[in-house]
């Protein structure tokens, strides 16, 4: 079985163990995203819930505005909010 395989099948029955957790949780469902849940759990861990929530809503608007995904603007909005707070 692929590696990819083995974690989507670990996440499956996955129980958040906290409230960024669970708003990842929501958030990759809200975009038909939960395949790629470990992304999610990733940027969790370095984000504060209300940067994670801030992310998706203007994600959801700007792709929605573009006609595309907002998955990856999700993650590039979280990584140039990173990258500004780094600086």
């Amino acid at each position: 079985m692929p590696i990819l395989d083995i974690v989507s099948e670990s996440l499956k029955d996955f129980r958040p163990k906290n409230q960024r957790q669970f708003v990842v949780l929501n958030i990759a469902r809200r975009f038909n995203d939960l395949f790629n849940l470990a992304r999610y759990l990733n940027v969790c861990e370095r984000h504060p819930k209300k940067v994670l929530l801030e992310a998706a809503r203007l994600a959801e608007q700007q792709a929605q505005a573009a006609g595309n995904s907002p998955v990856e603007r999700f993650f590039e909005l979280l990584s140039d909010w990173a990258r500004e707070e780094d600086s």
